[in-house]
């Protein structure tokens, strides 16, 4: 079964964000979905239409020079820069 964990540099805690769920597109989704909503609290993007383009942006992004200094994203997981802070997402299994 996979897990999305979610962790904070700001207040150092980790939490399960979602699980278990049965499969990697289930796991994708469920990390997708959470980002563009983290992504619109922060106020890193205006809406969840403007999250979304950026999360389909950074998923597209091959190296680091085409990266995004707000989001990355990984097969693995997720990381959302603001403030001088990161929320990081990761996909584990269990």
């Amino acid at each position: 079964m996979k897990y999305l964990l979610n962790w904070n540099d700001e207040y150092l805690d980790m939490q399960i964000v979602s699980g278990p769920l049965a499969d990697d597109k289930a796991v994708r989704e469920v990390m997708k979905e959470t980002v563009m909503e983290r992504l619109v609290q922060l106020g890193v993007a205006d809406n969840v239409k403007d999250a979304e383009e950026m999360y389909l942006a950074a998923e597209k992004v091959v190296g680091p020079e085409e990266s995004m200094e707000e989001l990355h994203v990984s097969p693995y997981g997720a990381s959302i820069r603001y403030g001088g802070y990161e929320d990081r997402y990761q996909i584990v299994e269990h």
